[in-house]
């Protein structure tokens, strides 16, 4: 009887806890959903500029013309884009003139409209790493 007694207020007890979590769990659920539809939003044959309005340019090492981008709403969401450019063309997005002002030959320098995106990525979240 005891064991009986004792197993009923161990499970309200665990219900009890636990029915404060669905609440948050869906609110950050939605979050998460919303930030997936924000990221999916950029399909192929959109262009640079569709694309810059949702996401901002990863930092460190990439090519010239940017491959991998992160979502503006959320840092820890990740895509990598290929552009359609032309074969053999070395490619610099109009907005990058400045900070790459010190390439002056064997570049050309495109409008994000003109940079249309040949394939994307599946949204991602990059692993941390701890050093």
């Amino acid at each position: 009887m005891t064991r009986v007694l004792l197993s009923v207020v161990c499970a309200l007890l665990t219900i009890g806890a636990t029915s404060g979590l669905p609440e948050s769990d869906r609110s950050h659920d939605q979050w998460l959903q919303e930030r997936y539809f924000e990221a999916t939003s950029i399909k192929e044959g959109m262009t640079r500029a569709d694309l810059v309005k949702i996401f901002r340019m990863d930092g460190g090492l990439q090519p010239m013309l940017p491959t991998r981008y992160v979502l503006k709403s959320s840092s820890f969401i990740k895509v990598d884009v290929e552009f359609d450019v032309p074969e053999g063309d070395k490619v610099v997005p109009e907005d990058l003139r400045f900070e790459m002002d010190y390439l002056k030959e064997g570049f050309r320098y495109i409008s994000n409209d003109m940079l249309k995106i040949k394939r994307i990525s599946r949204p991602y979240v990059e692993p941390f790493s701890f050093d």
